[in-house]
Parts: C-alpha cells; structure tokens; sequence
C-alpha cells in the first residue's frame, strides 16, 4: 500500500525542522566564551539522549496496527501478514517498516549531533578552543567537536537504555554506525571488514559483532600512535580512542545482556 508509508515521512521532516528552527533562533544569541561552551554541553548531550531513546519501532508498529484496525476490510490485512507471513505482501510490508525503525534513529542521532556542532561551534571563542581531553597533543580535537562526539554518544545510550522502557532498547547499531561512519570513517571500515570476516567464520551476528568491537579501539589506539587521518571525519586522537572506547563498551553491554535473555534478540537493528 503506497499510502501507509507516506505518514513516517513527516515525523523525520518535523523533527528535523524544529532543530533547525531551535538553531537559527539561538545561533545569534549564544555569546562566544568558555562559558557558553560549557553550559550547552550538558543540555545537548541531554538532547541526545532523548534523540536516541526515541522508541520509533514501537511507533510504527502502533501505526501498523491502526492501519489494520481502521482499515474497511481487515482480513486482507491478516490473510497477507498473520494466515500468510511468507507471502511477498507481508513480508515486504514487515520489511519496509523494520527498515524504517532502523534508519530514523540514525537520522535523529545525526540531527542531533549536527545541532550540538553548530551551537557549540556559534558559542566557541575561536578556532584554537580545544576540547580538554587530550589538550597537550597536537591531535586534540575542537571544543564543538567533542560536544557533538559525546552527544553522539549519548543518542547511543538512548537508544540501547531509554529511560522510558525501564533501560531496555534496542541494539545502540543504527546510531552507532552511522556514528562510525560520519565521523571516524577508518574504523568504521575496519569494524565492518572484522564484522564480515568473523561471520564467514562463525555466521552467528552476536559473534562477529563482539568479534568487531574490540578490533575497532585496537585500531583507533593504533590509529591515535601513528597520526593515521582519513580524507573526512574527526582527528584521531586521544578524545577519539576514548570516546571510541565508550562507543564499543556500550554496544557490547547492550548486545551481550540481550543475548542472555532480557527479552529481546540480539543484535536488532532497532
């Protein structure tokens, strides 16, 4: 049904839109000193929890089910999706909507973390301001930088631990990949190829991704030690190799308490 996916467009448009709003409107009223700096970030990474914990799948899947509900004749609905759950129809309705789940938290996250840039970047006295993680190493990395790293991070946490499910999410992969791939696109290419090589191996996801994760801080710790830039994405650094380190811990914890049982298979996509 073409008209069932049109409703998901405007939450992603309105959303995006309100952060573009909020940030013009406060662009030219953030003033330009450490201070500032400082007060945005806390807020931000607040935003970004709340960006991540978002819980779009159980949104679409309400959606889903007032469609079925509302529609004149339901049984085609159950014929195709519930009597029939490998017919073409079905699945690709299913499909199409575990696509969505996964996609629009990664567009929320990047929202966010494009928000904390600008904001902390208009409330930045000047190019030199460094995030005071590693500020004796010529790989620091700029104070607006590092607010949006770790409100990232944070849209991470929201999404594998929202405090509106009592800290049960989803798997923290969407935020975090498109995460890697924005800004640390070396290690994101080379957890994707660990990713790929430890399921050839073992063909079991849960252990190709706890095969990735560790791989991934090796490399950035090596990346950090031999000044290794890509043409794109943040310095790697000390601030990189930490908030790297956060990154994996927090999809491992995720992943490996879903694997034990908490309810829910791991890893999702949302």
């Amino acid at each position: 049904m073409r008209g069932s996916v049109r409703p998901v467009a405007p939450v992603v448009t309105g959303f995006d839109a309100t952060l573009t709003i909020l940030a013009v409107a406060l662009l030219d009223r953030i003033p330009r000193n450490a201070t500032a700096v400082g007060m945005l970030a806390g807020p931000l990474v607040v935003v970004g929890y709340l960006a991540g914990s978002v819980p779009f799948a159980y949104l679409l899947s309400r959606r889903r089910l007032r469609r079925q509900l509302d529609d004149p004749a339901p049984d085609r609905h159950y014929a195709s999706e519930r009597q029939e759950p490998g017919s073409a129809g079905g699945r690709g309705r299913i499909d199409g909507d575990a696509a969505r789940a996964a996609v629009l938290p990664a567009v929320a996250t990047l929202a966010a973390t494009t928000l904390a840039w600008h904001l902390t970047l208009a409330a930045t006295p000047g190019s030199n301001t460094f995030s005071s993680v590693g500020v004796f190493s010529n790989q620091a990395i700029g104070a607006w930088v590092s607010v949006a790293l770790w409100t990232g991070m944070a849209a991470v946490a929201g999404h594998a631990a929202p405090v509106w499910t009592r800290f049960r999410g989803g798997s923290g992969l969407p935020p975090a990949v498109v995460l890697s791939v924005v800004y640390v696109p070396l290690v994101a290419l080379v957890g994707a190829a660990a990713f790929l090589l430890a399921y050839g191996v073992h063909r079991r996801p849960l252990s190709a991704l706890c095969a990735a994760l560790p791989v991934m801080v090796a490399f950035e710790y090596v990346a950090w030690l031999a000044d290794l830039q890509a043409g794109w994405g943040v310095t790697n650094g000390p601030e990189v190799a930490l908030w790297t380190t956060a990154l994996t811990a927090t999809l491992a914890a995720r992943n490996l308490s879903a694997a034990r049982g908490d309810g829910h298979q791991a890893p999702q996509p949302a």
